[in-house]
C-alpha cells in the first residue's frame, strides 16, 4: 500500500510541475495577441465541444484542419455568422474548390467586429465624448495535397490585422494539417498546429496625458495551438 500511496504522491507533484502535452498559446493567456483566432468555425464543430480535427470533412476545415479539405468531394461555401460575448460580432466566410480528386483549394475571411467604444480617462472616468474602435480581420489561403489514399496534408497561409484606435497590428501566420486513415474500420488521426508565426507588435503614435507621444510597443506572441485529434 505504502508504495502504492508514494506513486500517486509522485504522479500528482509532476503534473503540478509539468505538462505533458503543452497548449502552447494557451499557456500565454492575457499576453498573446489575436486572440479571436481561437474562436472556433461551424456549429456542427462547435457542438461537438470543438473535437473536430480528425472529422474536418466540410468547407470548415478551412479553420480546425487544412488537410480535412481533401476529405469531401463537394465544392462548398461556408458562412457562419456569430453573436459572441458582450455585443461582439464574429464572422466567417469560406469557399472549397476540388481541382480534382487529389488537389483541393481554399480560402477564408474572418472578422470580429463590435460597436465603438467611449474614451475614458481618469479625469474622465464617464467618456471625453470621444470614441475609439476595435476590430480584427483575417484573409487566408489553403492548399490541400491528398499523397496516398489514406494520408493527406494541407497548409495555410493568413494575413491577420488588429486595429485598436490609432494602432494596428499586422502579420503573416501558418497553419499547418495532416489526417491520415489508419486502415481499422473508420478510424482516423489527425495533428495541426494552427497560427504559428513570429511576435507581432502594433503601428502608430498615440499622444498621452501632457501630449507626451509613444510610437514604441511591446511585442506579443501569436496564438499557438497544437491539436492532436482520434476518430472513429
Amino acid at each position: 500500500m505504502k508504495k502504492y500511496i508514494l506513486i500517486l504522491l509522485f504522479i500528482v507533484s509532476q503534473r503540478a510541475n509539468a505538462q505533458l502535452f503543452p497548449v502552447l498559446g494557451g499557456q500565454r493567456a492575457g499576453i498573446s495577441t489575436a486572440q479571436f483566432l481561437k474562436i472556433g468555425v461551424g456549429a456542427r464543430a462547435s457542438a461537438l465541444g470543438e473535437a473536430f480535427v480528425a472529422i474536418a470533412n466540410d468547407a470548415s476545415a478551412l479553420y480546425w484542419n487544412p488537410a480535412g479539405l481533401t476529405q469531401f468531394r463537394e465544392n462548398q461555401i461556408l458562412f457562419s455568422h456569430n453573436k459572441w460575448l458582450v455585443d461582439i460580432n464574429h464572422e466567417f466566410l469560406g469557399a472549397v474548390y476540388h481541382l480534382d480528386e487529389t488537389n483541393s483549394f481554399g480560402i477564408s475571411f474572418t472578422a470580429l467586429s463590435m460597436q465603438d467604444m467611449k474614451v475614458t480617462i481618469e479625469f474622465a472616468p464617464f467618456g471625453t465624448g470621444e470614441h475609439f474602435s476595435f476590430g480584427d480581420i483575417s484573409v487566408a489561403l489553403t492548399y490541400s495535397r491528398k499523397m496516398t489514399d489514406k494520408f493527406s496534408f494541407g497548409g495555410t497561409i493568413k494575413y491577420i490585422e488588429e486595429t485598436l484606435d490609432k494602432l494596428k497590428m499586422r502579420g503573416l501566420m501558418i497553419d499547418l494539417g495532416t489526417y491520415y486513415w489508419t486502415g481499422l474500420g473508420s478510424t482516423r488521426f489527425a495533428v495541426t498546429v494552427s497560427n504559428f508565426g513570429n511576435q507581432l507588435a502594433p503601428d502608430g503614435e498615440v499622444v498621452l496625458i501632457g501630449k507626451r507621444e509613444k510610437s514604441e510597443w511591446q511585442s506579443f506572441s501569436p496564438p499557438t495551438i497544437f491539436r492532436i485529434g482520434f476518430a472513429f
